[in-house]
């Protein structure tokens, strides 16, 4: 017959009788010290990871939004590819086919409109400036030339060709990453939701629909502002006697979709033709495109975007104005989209998802 044990003194001092009349269970001292810096430990790790993390977007924070444009024009050629599939029962490759070559026409005749509108103006703009030079005083138009001649044109003229690099290296990089996006959206998007634990992959492919449901109705008001301007461009430079006023709207309509640059590349023609009839004409010009802008950045766009997906307008004031500071002109380009997707995964994620409520967006208490 086994006889039992003595107790130990880590028994006795583990189970001593408590004055309820039960054993105390308490954990070792030096194993509860492990367990606590065992959690601090991950803790530091997690923090360190998010930050770490934090710091290496923010570094490639310039590529992540080239490729968020490139999803912006994939969402645009591949919804306008599915209405000419649907039109035409051409399969998915001729009918993107069909709708690259209407795009590439459009933005040519733009670009040719407003070389030849520029072209033509640029002779009579000459004889201008020669005149007034030639009304000035010798001693005046003596010092312009000399002037002229210390301006340090070189440098100024290698910063623009090493900017403008820059700029059609990124516009290449968006519109192929766009073609392989809207060639093979499922690829990605099915590459994409493998990166979710399979118990909310369904959910994150939900998110995505919603998402790019919201992107397409943002795409359509920037489409339908852009026409707004460009017609009331085109309006404008006809009552104030400018020539070529529907070409120069239509560049000012296709210009508008790139913000700050765009309208400022649009005004340059115009403003140009205006000057060669004369210096008052080049003041109304600039005043009708000041004004336009003005109307078309506060009042325009805020208020399409509120009525196309919920966005109210001082949201959408608030984030051009913090992407700008934050990103440039690219941060100020892609903030509306950026702020749709943003509401779109409140909403879903944190509103209906983690609160159960009704999803509803901050527009529908106004």
């Amino acid at each position: 017959m086994a006889t039992p044990s003595r107790p130990t003194a880590y028994h006795a001092a583990t189970h001593a009788p408590t004055p309820g009349g039960g054993a105390a269970q308490t954990a070792p001292p030096a194993r509860a010290g492990r367990g606590e810096l065992a959690v601090f430990t991950w803790k530091v790790l997690i923090v360190a990871g998010v930050a770490a993390l934090s710091v290496f977007l923010w570094r490639i924070s310039g590529t992540l939004l080239l490729i968020f444009t490139g999803v912006l024009f994939a969402i645009l050629l591949q919804r306008l590819t599915g209405y000419v599939q649907r039109g035409t029962r051409l399969g998915h490759g001729w009918s993107l086919a069909i709708v690259l070559l209407v795009l590439v026409l459009l933005v040519g005749g733009g670009v040719w409109l407003m070389g030849t509108s520029m072209a033509a103006q640029l002779g009579q703009l000459q004889e201008q400036v020669t005149k007034a030079m030639g009304m000035l005083p010798d001693g005046w138009r003596d010092r312009i030339m000399e002037q002229g001649k210390e301006w340090p044109w070189m440098n100024q003229l290698s910063s623009f060709a090493s900017g403008l690099v820059y700029v059609v290296g990124d516009a290449v990089v968006v519109m192929f990453a766009a073609l392989y996006l809207a060639a093979s959206p499922g690829v990605y998007q099915r590459g994409v939701v493998l990166l979710v634990p399979p118990r909310g992959q369904k959910r994150a492919c939900e998110v995505m629909e919603v998402a790019g449901d919201s992107l397409w109705k943002w795409l359509i008001g920037q489409l339908v502002a852009m026409a707004a301007v460009g017609t009331m461009i085109a309006v404008g430079l006809w009552l104030i006697g400018i020539p070529s006023a529907l070409a120069l709207g239509i560049v000012a309509g296709l210009l508008e979709f790139i913000p700050l640059v765009g309208p400022f590349l649009a005004a340059v023609p115009a403003i140009l033709i205006g000057f060669a009839q004369s210096p008052q004409d080049a003041l109304w010009v600039a005043g009708l495109y000041l004004v336009i802008q003005q109307v078309e950045g506060n009042l325009i766009t805020p208020l399409l975007q509120k009525r196309v997906v919920d966005l109210p307008p001082v949201v959408t004031i608030g984030a051009i104005a913090a992407g700008g500071v934050l990103f440039g002109i690219m941060g100020m380009f892609l903030a509306t989209p950026l702020a749709v997707v943003v509401l779109v995964l409140v909403n879903l994620l944190y509103i209906e998802d983690k609160l159960g409520e009704p999803r509803h967006f901050p527009s529908d208490h106004s």
